[in-house]
């Protein structure tokens, strides 16, 4: 399979399916504003910041091998821009996963617009040269695709928030969303170096897959201790010691 079509997969749908795999595991995490919640947490996370740093590697540095998927010459400096962007846009992903004001929104917005404008230039290319590169048409898919993904959970998480009886506002949400936040951190980076790993040595299937893997394994860890936890402080507190 195309690396590229790998890349929009790994970036744009396995973190819907990861975020779907954990609500089946997670029951605490099933109510609205947690279920849009864990959504946007690995849409963040695997999607805008492993997407968005994966992708100032491969312009950094392995761009003649970037340009030659997109159908581009190589030796190009302005990769090194787009990298940087990518990086940029990496970023704000990580920061977005920790943040619940309007920083998701400022980062949508810049993840839209790279997108979105990305597509303009690639499908101008298209029409004027006839260049049917994967990386100048089946990226295009992920280029309008995340960012229409964000703002669909974006606006269903800002909806749930405003009802009568959200508890998104609530110490109680903060201490369910720490160790989530910690658990889609580390999925993001074993998706990342999975998929990474994977190119450098032509395997980025394999690659993507066993560090899905790897991912599912630590997210489980931090989500199960977390829960257990959890449990635990409410036993106690129903049942206080004896003065």
């Amino acid at each position: 399979m195309d690396s590229v079509a790998i890349r929009v997969f790994s970036f744009s749908i396995l973190p819907v399916i990861i975020a779907a795999g954990h609500l089946g595991l997670d029951k605490i995490s099933r109510p609205r504003e947690r279920r849009w919640e864990i959504f946007l947490l690995y849409l963040f996370g695997v999607g805008v910041a492993g997407s968005g740093i994966g992708g100032f590697f491969g312009h950094f540095f392995i761009s003649d091998s970037v340009a030659e998927s997109i159908g581009w010459p190589t030796g190009n400096p302005f990769q090194l821009e787009v990298g940087f962007a990518n990086l940029a846009v990496g970023i704000l992903g990580i920061v977005a996963m920790g943040r619940r004001d309007g920083f998701r929104e400022a980062t949508v917005i810049a993840v839209t617009v790279f997108g979105v404008g990305a597509t303009v230039v690639h499908v101008m290319d298209v029409i004027a040269s006839g260049n049917l590169a994967p990386g100048n048409t089946i990226q295009n898919v992920s280029n309008l695709l995340r960012p229409a993904l964000l703002i669909a959970f974006l606006a269903a998480s800002r909806r749930a928030g405003r009802s009568p009886d959200s508890e998104a506002h609530t110490s109680r949400f903060e201490q369910w969303r720490g160790p989530r936040v910690r658990a889609a951190g580390l999925m993001t980076g074993s998706v990342a170096a999975g998929f990474g790993g994977g190119f450098a040595i032509d395997l980025p299937l394999i690659g993507t897959l066993v560090g899905t893997l790897v991912g599912v394994a630590l997210a489980a860890f931090v989500v199960t201790r977390s829960s257990g936890g959890i449990s635990a402080r409410r036993t106690d507190s129903a049942h206080p010691p004896p003065a």
